[in-house]
């Protein structure tokens, strides 16, 4: 498997991870899913998967620094739910947090991947230049 493939699997799975923890904390802090600005949130989780899977797909000069700070991002998200969870040893509190390790987890390898998938871009691009000076 290509590391493109995997940066977007992990990037997928850990922007669904960050989306459900941030709207299982917004509805244990008493705000409506139904707003605007929960949506807005959660709509940022989306959109930035998106912009990370695309650039991975492409092989653009940055999307080794985007996917690195995006899944960054993911784990943090997940750090946060960690941290403010209620009730925490109740059920659904260990759930949660079992969930936010896991989350931080797939962030970090994310962030791994994008590292690896700056690594090949930077190999790709010596090997043109070197071809470049033969001619």
């Amino acid at each position: 498997m290509k590391n493109a493939d995997k940066v977007i699997i992990v990037t997928s799975v850990a922007a669904v991870f960050a989306l459900v923890l941030d709207a299982i904390m917004f509805v244990q802090h008493g705000q409506s899913l139904t707003d605007a600005s929960v949506w807005g949130r959660l709509l940022v989780f989306i959109v930035l998967a998106a912009i990370v899977n695309g650039l991975a797909l492409v092989k653009m000069r940055f999307c080794g620094y985007a996917t690195i700070l995006v899944n960054l991002y993911f784990a943090i998200a997940s750090l946060a739910a960690f941290q403010t969870v209620n009730s925490r040893t109740s059920f659904t509190g260990v759930l949660i947090q079992g969930l936010s390790i896991l989350g931080i987890l797939i962030g970090c390898a994310g962030i791994y991947y994008g590292i690896k998938q700056r690594a090949e871009y930077t190999k790709a691009r010596i090997q043109k230049l070197e071809e470049q000076a033969k001619k």
